[in-house]
């Protein structure tokens, strides 16, 4: 192990570690590569590996440590186990940003831009996998880490938040490749370099302005109400009728600031809506005498053949008497089932409470004021979840969670930037409630428009602009994802021209007296 590769890849899992939430300094998702980039670039592709696995290793349980948290105070998983257990999870994920390292000594060969796109495209494809497999956790994607920037943030709606993960890494690889040539006096590539870094911010910051989201000309007031009861009692029967008085009450108070539509977090309601006759009822009145419309999580279930299946649901109640319900359609892997569970048993034992959840199907949009799209917890972090209920005619997305799990760690700061990318994706506002915080209201830019904080109680009202005219992503998709892999197919067949064209090279070479 060679000391100074070492410490490149260290000073590369610091950077990404303070690039997201809760440190936030998300500019330094730019130069965050480069310390491993010079770590790896003279290493055979299986050193480059290891040296990037270890730092995606120290990267992922640093900044997910916040599930720590969950695992010990809800899983009862004592300290060391739950240390283990998030090692493990880095340890797999790791190996994604090692295959991303191999690849960067066996890009010496390229020049300049082809360089940069070339690794632009094998990490995108790469987080891309990540975010799939082995388990759907599309968490800590480099793009996201742009959700504050004005200036960068509209470029969100052109081509997602692959397409920034793209941009960051060849950001970083120019400035390697423009700091190299520095020290080394090679003034041409070093004005080559930045050169292209220049243009790529002229196009970037041109497209983000002339495609970015605009703001539609119809206005509603919405309201978001937090009601900060604490995970350990929520589920008990004796403080049910109290939680429903909360978010009552609090939600009278938003109607009488002209509120059209209220949204509670997930399991606002702390019992099977559709079996509490009495309860749903009350719910039911209210929200026609008040003339409101109201979205609310509460658990769902359905019987067939003897057999009960469990639902994470959200019901949608209009002053008109409607009725409608969402399953949530992409569960939490060891929260609400747990993966591979038939062959790895002894899994089941991460996840805080009893039985697992089942799947719902495709849903259409709430018919709100504006038909509203609903994800449920970190559906949010989905970009196609997102972007098929616009494609739906979703005017708004709603982000219903409980992050009562994570505490005050920076699992819930980790949250909430999702939802302001998935704004900023779409062009329409997110309006998301959570049970201890963060909920918080963006506009269809992704900039936050107000929020209520952590293990706070509240409520908070805004009126918003609907209607935009959505984006180049929502009508597109991923495409960068699909560039990604025309490029390194493109590299990889002249990679292989060249290979041979060097073979017949050497062998007319040594043919010769």
């Amino acid at each position: 192990m060679k000391p100074g590769s070492l410490i490149g890849a260290l000073g590369s899992s610091m950077l990404l570690v303070l690039a997201f939430p809760g440190p936030d300094f998300g500019w330094l998702s730019t130069v965050a590569l480069i310390p491993l980039f010079r770590a790896v670039r003279h290493l055979g592709g299986g050193r480059a590996f290891f040296y990037g696995w270890v730092t995606g290793l120290v990267w992922f349980f640093v900044s997910l440590n916040w599930l720590s948290q969950t695992l010990s105070r809800f899983g009862d998983i004592p300290f060391p186990l739950n240390q283990l257990a998030i090692a493990l999870m880095a340890t797999i994920y790791a190996l994604y940003f090692g295959s991303f390292a191999a690849a960067v000594p066996m890009s010496n060969r390229m020049k300049g831009v082809r360089q940069a796109f070339y690794l632009a495209s094998v990490w995108v494809l790469l987080e891309y996998l990540r975010s799939w497999v082995p388990a759907p956790f599309p968490w800590l994607l480099l793009g996201s880490t742009f959700w504050k920037s004005s200036l960068i943030r509209p470029f969100y709606g052109v081509g997602g938040v692959y397409s920034l993960s793209f941009l960051a890494v060849a950001v970083n690889v120019l400035i390697w490749k423009a700091l190299s040539a520095m020290f080394s006096g090679d003034r041409r590539t070093t004005g080559r370099a930045i050169g292209s870094l220049a243009a790529m911010g002229v196009i970037v910051l041109t497209a983000g302005f002339l495609a970015g989201p605009d703001l539609g000309d119809e206005r509603t007031t919405v309201a978001v109400v937090q009601g900060n009861v604490a995970q350990e009692i929520k589920w008990q029967e004796s403080v049910r009728d109290e939680t429903l008085e909360t978010y009552i009450n609090m939600t009278d108070r938003a109607v009488a600031q002209g509120a059209d539509l209220a949204v509670w977090p997930e399991t606002a309601m702390p019992f099977y809506f559709q079996a509490e006759e009495e309860l749903a009822g009350y719910l039911r009145d209210f929200a026609h005498e008040k003339g409101i419309h109201l979205i609310f999580g509460s658990p769902a279930f359905t019987v067939n053949k003897g057999e009960i299946d469990f639902y994470n649901s959200a019901y949608h109640l209009g002053p008109d008497a409607g009725e409608e319900r969402y399953d949530k359609v992409i569960l939490v892997p060891f929260g609400e089932y747990v993966p591979f569970s038939r062959f790895l048993p002894f899994l089941a034992r991460l996840v805080p409470g009893e039985g697992e959840f089942s799947t719902g199907g495709l849903q259409k949009p709430f018919r709100t004021p504006f038909r509203a799209g609903t994800l449920i917890c970190f559906e949010v972090a989905f970009p196609h979840l997102a972007r098929r209920q616009v494609g739906q005619g979703a005017q708004i997305l709603v982000n219903i969670t409980n992050d009562g799990w994570f505490g005050s760690t920076w699992g819930p700061y980790q949250h909430l930037a999702v939802s302001a990318v998935r704004a900023a994706e779409n062009g329409v506002p997110v309006i998301r409630a959570a049970n201890t915080g963060i909920s918080a209201v963006f506009d269809a830019r992704g900039r936050l428009v107000t929020s209520i904080g952590l293990f706070e109680m509240g409520f908070a009202t805004s009126e918003i602009s609907v209607g935009g005219p959505g984006t180049i992503y929502t009508k597109t998709g991923d495409w960068i994802v699909y560039l990604a892999v025309v490029m390194i197919l493109i590299e990889g067949l002249l990679n292989l021209r060249n290979r041979r064209k060097d073979r017949w090279t050497i062998s007319m070479n040594s043919g010769r007296p």
